[in-house]
């Protein structure tokens, strides 16, 4: 296995890739809903705006109210669940 980097390893970097997939899934999402073009630009900024305050709030290394054991889980099942639901309905057709 890799010898971590200041402190980064391997999973840290899976991690956050995997966050930025979410991110990215949310914009999507939004952008591929029927509506003017300024709304759904809105819609994703939004979205990842929402997604970054709640990663940011609960879940990075610096959270102010970091999750700890199962209540971490649970958050984190419901963030990719998030994202798996924003990238399956991004793929529709209009």
């Amino acid at each position: 296995m890799a010898v971590p980097v200041n402190g980064i390893g391997p999973v840290d970097v899976l991690v956050f890739a995997a966050e930025l997939a979410v991110y990215a899934a949310a914009a999507r999402w939004a952008w591929t809903r029927a509506g003017r073009r300024a709304l759904r630009a809105a819609g994703a900024v939004g979205s990842v705006a929402l997604l970054a305050v709640l990663w940011g709030q609960f879940a990075a290394p610096t959270a102010t109210h970091a999750l700890h054991g199962p209540a971490r889980v649970a958050f984190e099942i419901c963030w990719f669940g998030t994202g798996a639901l924003a990238a399956a309905g991004s793929w529709r057709r209009r």
